[in-house]
């Protein structure tokens, strides 16, 4: 059974290596296999401990207008384990457009052996606020239709996501649409076709205990968009001593970079990455900064007995 699970993460870890399609995304996010929360709602309770993260992330940096996202999570188990809470919100500033999104996290957590291994189901639901302020862009027509007219871009929709999340000790593998509904962004006639798209994410990870000191863990991410290229994330990290992670990474035909975080205590983590374009778009912006910081509160009757590979 373990061998059969080992062959089946690092297939998907190799097939992100290999694949030759181009792909991007919206949000980027450099450390998705140290918090599946943002993405999977079936991630919810899966730390046993009352787990925030907060992830703050800086696109291009040094480019006016670049993106630049910061997220927090909380989640926990209930005291029936079986089932999983969490509160996700999200601040996407690109632009003239801050976009924030405010959801809440449902998991059902079904165990399936001695091991612990289990097989969660998720489900999401909460509201995205979209603001644009158009004034603070430079206009060098101004007969633009967008200036103009005033065009409005600022909504405040429904939104509901679904997940699945398989996960043991060593290893999990998660499928998740956090956005399921064709939400409009623009309530402006001329812009009928500004819908929220469907995503799909697909995250796989293995640990491998190397020796006494050291654990090597490949993960992978691939998200899917029907009429758009495939985007795929892989990244290969090591952890010395229980202590500090350190991982390289490579986002296909977008991105090289390094991470590292640092396990203060069992209970707390922090970390940093930085990414460099290999695109042309390296040219004028290289840069992407993202750090992250973890805490878990452990109910008094349960220790930690061993490190939280993820």
């Amino acid at each position: 059974m373990k061998n059969s699970k080992t062959l089946i993460v690092l297939m998907l870890c190799f097939q992100c290596y290999t694949t030759t399609l181009l792909g991007q995304q919206e949000v980027q996010n450099s450390f998705y296999m140290f918090n599946p929360s943002v993405l999977n709602p079936a991630y919810a309770g899966s730390r046993n401990a009352l787990s925030a993260v907060l992830d703050a992330r800086s696109q291009w940096a040094g480019w006016v207008g670049a993106p630049k996202t910061n997220a927090f999570t909380l989640h926990s188990p209930l005291r029936n384990e079986s089932i999983g809470l969490g509160l996700n919100l999200v601040n996407d500033l690109i632009g003239p457009t801050n976009k924030t999104a405010l959801f809440g996290d449902f998991s059902y957590r079904i165990r399936l052996n001695k091991a612990n291994d289990r097989l969660c189901f998720g489900a999401r639901a909460g509201v995205d606020f979209s603001r644009s302020n158009l004034a603070n862009l430079d206009i060098n027509n101004a007969s633009d239709p967008v200036v103009t007219n005033n065009t409005n871009f600022n909504t405040t929709t429904f939104n509901t996501g679904f997940g699945i999340y398989y996960y043991g000790k060593l290893f999990f593998l998660g499928l998740t649409a956090p956005k399921v509904l064709p939400s409009k962004l623009s309530k402006d006639s001329n812009f009928p076709y500004s819908k929220q798209v469907l995503h799909y994410y697909l995250i796989a990870g293995y640990v491998f205990n190397l020796n006494s000191l050291w654990d090597l863990k490949p993960s992978c991410s691939i998200k899917y968009t029907q009429n758009a290229p495939l985007s795929m994330d892989a990244n290969l990290s090591v952890l010395y001593n229980s202590k500090i992670w350190f991982g390289i990474m490579y986002r296909y035909g977008s991105a090289a970079g390094a991470s590292i975080v640092f396990n203060f205590t069992k209970q707390l983590r922090v970390g940093y990455a930085y990414d460099y374009s290999i695109s042309n778009m390296g040219k004028y912006t290289p840069s992407s900064h993202e750090i992250i910081f973890g805490f878990d509160l452990q109910p008094t009757n349960k220790a930690v007995k061993s490190p939280r590979y993820f």
